[in-house]
């Protein structure tokens, strides 16, 4: 085995651990037990893995492992990456998702990041999204990043609101039959998800004002995805507000998220010079 697997292995570990740790913190303040009854995963290639973390009494732990599969699966290309390259992807969302920076300032500048591979969505048809949404979601019903997550892509990247909905119908379904108390707070999961909801079905009926409004109020929610916040983003530049798409892209910058750093730094460099600054 060569160091660099020995190196991809270690850091994805890590990842996982920390992951861990912070689904089993979190969880138990919002939700009672016991978790929800157990459901084979919707996507028959993983039933067996996930039906093991099941009967461990692994759930939070499989549902982390689930959730960065799904971001390889969907942050990358549809054709398959050589070692090399999936080797760097795994180190830099392994150290992104550890909070770990580890590079110099310079780094991050364009023309020096070309000692780590940050890749950009740029397309495809990723079929599957859906039912890897959903997978994470069996094993852990509280996952609530997966349902912003998820519905953002499928409704507004994939063009598939219908899927989007179902996900957050479900969502909100765990929520009802298991909390034991639903707050007002629009922080919290359950109005989150009803705030992508009415996003998404404004978008489908043409309120596109209306829709912009609610994805607004969505960007300042501390579980928004990046994701969301570049669809905005791209919102604000195609109706000529070029300084709000360059806050968004900012902070979207800021975050080291490696799936969007060529992309935004490339965003504010060009909305830099729309808005002449």
């Amino acid at each position: 085995m060569t160091m660099a697997r020995i190196n991809s292995i270690f850091f994805c570990v890590l990842a996982l651990l920390s992951l861990s740790v912070f689904s089993n913190t979190l969880a138990p303040g919002f939700f009672s037990y016991p978790y929800p009854q157990a459901r084979v995963s919707p996507v028959e290639r993983f039933a067996a893995v996930d039906m093991g973390g099941i009967l461990f009494g692994a759930r939070r732990l499989a549902a982390d492992i689930a959730w960065i599969e799904l971001l390889q699966y969907y942050g990358s290309p549809e054709e398959p990456l050589d070692r090399e390259t999936e080797f760097k992807v795994s180190w830099d969302m392994a150290r992104y998702l550890m909070g770990i920076s580890g590079e110099k300032e310079e780094s991050h500048k364009p023309g020096a990041e070309e000692e780590h591979y940050h890749f950009d969505i740029t397309g495809g048809e990723y079929s599957g999204l859906y039912t890897r949404c959903l997978r994470v979601a069996r094993l852990d019903p509280f996952f609530s990043h997966v349902y912003l997550y998820g519905a953002g892509a499928l409704a507004w990247n994939q063009n598939r609101p219908d899927e989007a909905i179902k996900l957050l119908e479900d969502g909100i379904s765990s929520i009802e039959k298991y909390s034991p108390s639903i707050s007002k707070d629009i922080h919290q999961p359950f109005w989150q998800y009803h705030l992508y909801l009415s996003a998404i079905i404004y978008s489908k009926s043409g309120k596109y004002n209306e829709m912009t409004a609610l994805l607004e109020t969505a960007v300042r929610q501390p579980e928004c995805p990046n994701m969301v916040k570049a669809i905005l983003a791209n919102i604000y530049q195609k109706n000529g507000k070029p300084r709000d798409a360059l806050r968004l892209w900012i902070e979207i910058y800021d975050s080291k998220d490696p799936t969007y750093l060529n992309r935004s730094l490339s965003k504010i460099s060009e909305l830099r010079a729309l808005a002449g600054l």
